[in-house]
Parts: structure tokens; C-alpha cells; sequence
């Protein structure tokens, strides 16, 4: 670069597209509405700069990458940031965009060979990552799994295991004849024990080795804002507010409003260093008469937390395609048919020998709410345990707050403080806590011990468990 070259991108390079401490301005539109981190949002922007430097010192057509093609829409509509820009450049760049015909691809060549070696002469690293994808997603690298099986649904998975139901009850049945009423309950019980540790084993296997490959893959995972990480993990957004306010009560920017204990108002009016904080002031100022619940509803809505939420999405969908989660879950798919399979068989023989089978439908039944309650949030369960640590070993800035959830899980405990101290008013200066101990009463069967064949199997001689329901066997 000559020295008026220099000048001019030194203008560029600290180029604003606007106020930084504006709730949905440039750069969180930006990201909001593509689903970029703020790393990659940033890059972005440096890059789309780069490409007007080059557009405002050349004379030939330059081509833009997909990427910063984005960047280029969304700054036309910020009409009066662009024409400033324009201005910066000292010249009116012009976007026109292709219209696909076969009579411009070879301009279009040119302009991208031209493009490419003008980016080799004045610049000395190029992100070539922001130059070649086409979205964020894209980005995103993890180990890929057949196509057959990753067009695999739950409900594809559960309709094989209907069909292939039937014929397992005469695999089952030769050994099924065998087990005695007693000891099927406790055998079936200890299997679904065995099943369920055996499952908990794959899964934190399977999510470990995915961020694994994630981290390792991907450099702008390992730069994640602490924001980003903690709503990744979390995935929850009232919890990152909450912790907001925390820091805010603790440096005295809030306080209870005395006219109603429920509600807050500032006590300083300065803006902090953190964008999500000034956007709770913000909101606190214009609403003061709002409840923390309606507050906590209004700020997650607020475009600047709402894109955290996408982004966590879009990795989390991500790591649930690679190949070490979808193969894992195969894995455990098998292993959940063959315990259902199992107890499934036995019952649809009880019934067919006119067997009692009670006891074997409670079991099913609370075997079925356990696997149930248990799979439903297990993944999200496995992130949190899993992605925080393997982020931190990467000195992924943090704070106070995320390295409490990290370690001992802080975060938990201050956003239950923060609701109670609220409720409760933070003018009193003691706490008092107040518990009440009661007393559950179990009733147990006291006819077991006189009779010896009256009730069940676990509780009397008789093995038959027939007057009271049975287990579908003899």
C-alpha cells in the first residue's frame, strides 16, 4: 500500500457502522438474522471492509464471497451509514447483483480471479473460511455418518422396533418359559438397571467424543463469547439475565423500588461494559413498573439474547447429525428393544395363557415413565457436563459467573438467590430462613407376616403371585 492507500484503509478499518451500544443495531442484526456468532459476525465485517478497500482502489469489477454479500445487503438498508461510508471510500460503490445468465460467467470469473489476487497484493492473511461458505452451518464441521443413517427419525427408529417386535416374542419365548413368576420381576428389574447404566455410558461416551471432534474442527467454536458458551450449555436464557441483574445489584446500578417490592429501579444511570447488561438498564428505565417475570420475558425476547438462543440451536443440531451421536443412538436403540422386547414378550405370553399379569404392567409402566424421564432432557444434561471444561481448556475468556458453572455450578444457586432476594426485598440486611420439617408416613403390609400365602410373592411363601395380579409366568 502507498501512503494515501494506507490512510484510506486506516479510515475504513475504524469505520462504525453504528452505535455499539444500540440494542439492534449492524452488527446484532446482523447476527440475529444470519445465526453467526459474534466472532464470526466480527470477521465478517473485517472482511466485508477488506472488499470495499479493494471495490474503492480498483477500476475493474470485484466479486464478493457469499458471506460478505450478506454483509453488503444489510448495510444498503442502513441507508445513511452506507452513504457515509461511500464517502469515507471517496467513491459511490454500486451493488449489482448477478442475474445467473450464462453471458456473465465469464466476467464473473474474471471479477473473482481479480478480486483474489488484489486481496493477495494489499492484505497478508486472508479468512478464507468467510471467502468459501455459504452460511454459519457451514462452518460448523463434524464427522458426517452415512446418509442412511442420518435421515433416520425417532419415529423411523420406533416403527422398526414394532415390526421387528413380533417375531422377537418366539426368540424370547423358549427362555421366557423358564423364569418363574419371583424371580422374572427381579431378573427384568436388574436388567433394566443394567440397561439404563449401560445407556448412560454410551450417551456421555457419544456427546464426549462429538465436542470433541466440534472443538478440535472448529476454530470459531473455541472462540465463543463466555455468553455464548453458558446459553450453549445452559440453554437458558432467564438464567443468563438473571445473572445480569446479579452483577448489577452487586455494582449498584439497581435497586428495589420502594413503591413496589416486586419491581426495580436504577440507581446509576452509566452505561457498564457489557452490551446484555445495558440492554436490561434499558429496559428497567423505559418499564419501571414491571415485575421481574415480565421483565425476564420482555429482555429474552430482545433480539441481542434471542440470537444467543439460535446459535445455540444451530451447534446443538449440529453435533446431534455427526457420526458419534447418531451411531451411539443407534447403539441405544438396540440396547432399549431388547429390555422392551423382553418384557413386552413376557406379557403378550401371560395374557395368552390367561396368566395373571398385573404386577408385570405396573413394572412396564414404570419402567416405560423412568426411560422416559430420563432420555427426554438427557442430551441437554450431557452439554452442560460436557462442553463448559472442554471450552475452558481453550482459555475461553470468561467470568465470574461461567466459571461458577463450570466448577460447582454457582449458577444455579444465584439465579435462586437472585429470585429470593428480590421477593423478599434487598433493603433487609439479615436474612432469616425459616424451615419446617415434616414427617412422611409409610404404611406397610402387615398381614406378610401371618400369612404365608394371602398376598404376594415378595411378601409370603407362594410363588404363584396369583391372587394378587402375577407376573404373566407360572
Amino acid at each position: 500500500m502507498n501512503k494515501e492507500e494506507k490512510l484510506l484503509w486506516k479510515k475504513i478499518a475504524n469505520f462504525r457502522f453504528d452505535d455499539p451500544t444500540e440494542d439492534y443495531g449492524f452488527a446484532v442484526k446482523l447476527s440475529y438474522e444470519n445465526n453467526w456468532t459474534i466472532k464470526f459476525t466480527e470477521d465478517a465485517i473485517i472482511e466485508y471492509k477488506k472488499f470495499m478497500f479493494l471495490a474503492a482502489i480498483s477500476n475493474n469489477i470485484v466479486s464478493p464471497s457469499h458471506i460478505i454479500d450478506i454483509v453488503w445487503h444489510l448495510h444498503l438498508t442502513f441507508s445513511d451509514s452506507y452513504q457515509k461510508f461511500c464517502n469515507f471510500l471517496g467513491k459511490n460503490i454500486k451493488h449489482i447483483p448477478s442475474t445467473g445468465k450464462s453471458s456473465e460467467r465469464k466476467t464473473l470469473k474474471n471479477a473473482v480471479d481479480f478480486t483474489s489476487k488484489q486481496y493477495e497484493k494489499y492484505f497478508d492473511e486472508k479468512n478464507e473460511l468467510i471467502w468459501k461458505v455459504k452460511s454459519f452451518e457451514d462452518v460448523i464441521q463434524t464427522n458426517k455418518t452415512s446418509s442412511f443413517l442420518s435421515k433416520l427419525s425417532a419415529t423411523d427408529i420406533i416403527l422398526a422396533g414394532v415390526l421387528l417386535f413380533i417375531p422377537s416374542i418366539y426368540l424370547w419365548k423358549p427362555i421366557l418359559m423358564k423364569i418363574p413368576n419371583p424371580e422374572f420381576l427381579y431378573i427384568a428389574m436388574g436388567a433394566f438397571i443394567v440397561c439404563m447404566v449401560l445407556v448412560d455410558i454410551l450417551i456421555n461416551a457419544s456427546v464426549k467424543e462429538a465436542f470433541k471432534s466440534l472443538i478440535e474442527k472448529n476454530q470459531y467454536i473455541k472462540e465463543l463469547k463466555a455468553d455464548e458458551a453458558f446459553i450453549l450449555a445452559n440453554n437458558s436464557l432467564d438464567s443468563l439475565v438473571i445473572n445480569k441483574l446479579n452483577n448489577l445489584f452487586e455494582n449498584d446500578h439497581l435497586e428495589v423500588s420502594e413503591e413496589n417490592e416486586k419491581s426495580l429501579k436504577l440507581r446509576k444511570k452509566e452505561k457498564t461494559n457489557d452490551h446484555y447488561e445495558n440492554v436490561i438498564l434499558s429496559y428497567i428505565e423505559e418499564s419501571p413498573d414491571d415485575s421481574l417475570k415480565v421483565l425476564l420475558t420482555e429482555v429474552t425476547h430482545k433480539p441481542l439474547l434471542k440470537k444467543l438462543s439460535n446459535i445455540s440451536e444451530t451447534i446443538k443440531n449440529k453435533v446431534l447429525k455427526s457420526k458419534e451421536v447418531i451411531e451411539y443412538k443407534i447403539t441405544v436403540s438396540v440396547i432399549f428393544f431388547i429390555i422392551y422386547s423382553f418384557l413386552g414378550a413376557r406379557l403378550v405370553l401371560g395374557l395368552s395363557r390367561e396368566k395373571p399379569v398385573t404386577y408385570l404392567v405396573f413394572l412396564i409402566i414404570g419402567i416405560l415413565l423412568v426411560s422416559y424421564m430420563y432420555l427426554k432432557d438427557i442430551y441437554t444434561k450431557k452439554f452442560r457436563q460436557k462442553f463448559l471444561p472442554v471450552i475452558d481448556n481453550y482459555n475461553l475468556e470468561t467470568d465470574r459467573y461461567l466459571l461458577g458453572d463450570i466448577t460447582n455450578e454457582q449458577v444455579i444457586l444465584a439465579t435462586g438467590l437472585t429470585a429470593l432476594m428480590i421477593n423478599n426485598s434487598l433493603r433487609q440486611k439479615e436474612k432469616k430462613s425459616y424451615w419446617s420439617n415434616t414427617t412422611d408416613s409409610w404404611s406397610t403390609c402387615s398381614s406378610c407376616s401371618t400369612h404365608s400365602c394371602s398376598s404376594c410373592s415378595s411378601c409370603s411363601s407362594c410363588s404363584s403371585c396369583s391372587s394378587c395380579g402375577g407376573c404373566g409366568g407360572d
